[in-house]
């Protein structure tokens, strides 16, 4: 079953646009192999959340995602990191530079707000600056496209159990979520607002329940007229609130808390003139963290971004893509004994240009130099030459291949710190080949990807005698290889996704990270009703234990059973989930509870 899998019918596939180069193109003319998750998608995954949905594809492993809904989340997305991970909400690059990484938490974010995901593994820091290392998570709200007014209401009823435990209530977790869109003239109104709750499940194996509560708020307007000028704006409000448990010297029930926020405010004007056009991003970003622990401490940061590009298409064969980048950062932190305060900005400067041959061969190449207040310019680059050869009917056989590098900015913390910084840090750099074939004929699609990342001037804390420690550069070059095969096929009412995964560090035993994981989707889709199952395979890992000793985690397979009727009663859509339906027993981290078997029920309505 690993060698086939599916998607839409073949005048579907070539309707799919991704936009890992900055400019939105068909899929087959784009030089990588790009995730796309979309609307329809995101709707069929009703009762999970966004790292459950994302852990579901090739090449991403997101730890944490099946435990309590309060615990953190590790993104391993080809054997990196969450720093060298860069996520974007609606083109501006989102992150939390008061966190250790300068993260961003994708607690915070609302699934039924998104239209569509897209994921660009790979490097990609020429093309969008700090982080992009192994991965660019490219998230699009819902906005209103419509020339009536339309209100959706959901309702989610679900359980909360763990492990061999007897069927909660279905009032465990409740989710509301409610959309008004409305065209006022040439404009479009969009607000939508969702809140979640949840108490049946406790953080650690306690006896005691860590409720957990998270509202999101999202209001939206954007031009409509016929004109060379076009603007958008948008306000985006994220409340994350979470009751957690002690996890030293040993696990066990304790009253703490965590309460994140974070508000972004944007407004994007573009200007197309003849063969060009320019688009501009303004956002101003606040957050703030606080935590209610045997050591309270208070976080904040304010980020002031602006993003200006210029696309002009020289020719049928040339496109060329110009831009240029200026951020300002300042964060905050304090406990009962002290407090700090750390700013610096970044600049930078970056082109691009794709051409593409009439016979298919083409190349996509970019540069950018980046100027950091502290440590000054860092140059990245990426070339990604590519060959399409049609086939008939309407299908196609693509190689392609790269070789990019790509920076980890350290954070301000790790720079400015009084206690563990050092302004003498300089960014890690990575450098990725990567080679692939992807085949579309038909009603199917195999994507084959093998890849090779080192990464030197690693950034990590160092002991120093006297109970010290300070953040320092170290010498050696990590490598992490891999290989990622997707296959998707398409049979009258029959959908199937399948793929697989090879992550390998070479030379390490690195944590939490499996060396095989594959998933295997099937959908079908009759008159009045959809169904889903999903089977999830994760092997086996390490994890660090109390005594500070590595333990082998045994590996262990999901499978979740979906049906939905899209009408219900008139504009009504029902559905119905059941997670891990064998209540398998597993461990994600240590000392960790895991979430068992399930259920999700879900209403929604449309006018």
């Amino acid at each position: 079953m690993l060698c086939i899998g599916a998607v839409h019918a073949q005048d579907q596939l070539d309707e799919v646009v991704v936009s890992d180069t900055r400019i939105p193109k068909p899929r087959k003319n784009s030089g990588k192999a790009v995730v796309h998750i979309s609307e329809a998608e995101i709707a069929k995954n009703k009762g999970i959340s966004l790292a459950q949905l994302l852990n579901q594809y090739a090449g991403i492993y997101i730890s944490g995602a099946q435990l309590h809904p309060g615990q953190n989340l590790s993104y391993f997305i080809r054997g990196g990191n969450n720093r060298q991970v860069l996520i974007r909400i609606d083109g501006v690059m989102v992150s939390d530079p008061s966190q250790i990484e300068s993260d961003f938490d994708l607690r915070l974010v609302a699934l039924d707000q998104i239209a569509t995901i897209e994921v660009v593994k790979g490097a990609s820091s020429s093309l969008y600056g700090s982080g992009a290392a192994t991965a660019i998570i490219d998230i699009t709200t819902k906005k209103a496209l419509t020339q009536k007014t339309n209100l959706t209401f959901a309702q989610e009823w679900g359980t909360q159990n763990t492990f061999d435990q007897k069927l909660g209530k279905l009032s465990d977790v409740t989710k509301q979520f409610l959309e008004v869109q409305h065209q006022l003239g040439d404009v479009a109104l969009s607000g939508s607002v969702q809140r979640i709750a949840s108490d049946g499940m406790s953080s650690v194996a306690g006896t005691e329940t860590d409720p957990v509560e998270k509202e999101n708020i999202q209001f939206s307007v954007q031009s409509q007229y016929s004109s060379p000028w076009a603007w958008s704006a948008y306000l985006q409000r994220d409340l994350f609130d979470a009751n957690f448990d002690s996890t030293f010297p040993s696990f066990s029930d304790a009253a703490y808390s965590f309460v994140s926020k974070q508000q972004r405010i944007g407004f994007a004007p573009s200007y197309t003139f003849g063969k060009s056009s320019v688009q501009a991003q303004f956002s101003w970003t606040d957050s703030s963290r606080s935590y209610a622990d045997s050591y309270p401490s208070d976080y904040s940061a304010d980020m002031f971004t602006t993003d200006l590009t210029w696309h002009h298409r020289t020719s049928d064969k040339l496109t060329m893509l110009g831009g240029f980048f200026y951020q300002n950062i300042d964060s905050d932190f304090k406990n009962s004994f002290s407090g700090e305060s750390y700013t610096h900005n970044n600049l930078a400067f970056f082109v691009s240009g794709q051409w593409q041959h009439s016979k298919g061969y083409a190349v996509h190449a970019s540069v950018r130099n980046t100027i950091h207040s502290q440590f000054g310019a860092h140059q990245t680059f990426t070339i990604n030459p590519f060959y399409v050869k049609g086939l008939s009917p309407g299908g196609y056989l693509k190689f392609f291949g790269s070789w990019a590098t790509s920076f980890i900015a350290p954070s301000q913390y790790k720079l400015y710190s009084g206690q563990y910084g050092n302004t003498e840090l300089t960014p890690e750099e990575n450098q990725t080949l990567e080679l692939g074939v992807e085949q579309v004929k038909d009603n199917s699609r195999i994507t084959v990807v093998v890849f090779q990342r080192e990464e030197d001037n690693f950034v990590d804390f160092v002991s120093l005698p006297n109970f010290a420690g300070q953040y320092r550069n170290k010498l050696g070059i990590f490598k992490v290889r891999g290989v990622e095969v997707e296959a998707n096929w398409s049979l009258k009412n029959w959908n199937i996704n399948t793929n697989y995964s090879f992550t390998e560090k070479v030379g390490q035993t690195p944590l939490r990270l499996p060396k095989h994981a594959a998933n295997l989707g099937l959908n079908f889709t009759a008159l009045k009703t959809q169904f889903g199952l999903h089977w999830r395979y994760i092997g086996s890992r390490y994890d660090l234990n109390q005594a500070f000793v590595q333990e082998k985690l045994d590996d262990y397979f999901l499978v979740d059973a979906r049906i939905a009727f899209p009408d219900f009663i008139g504009n009504t859509t029902a559905s119905l989930a059941v997670t891990n339906i064998f209540d398998v027993e597993y461990t994600e981290i240590v000392g960790f509870t895991t979430l068992g078997r399930n259920l999700n029920l879900s209403l929604l309505y449309a006018f």
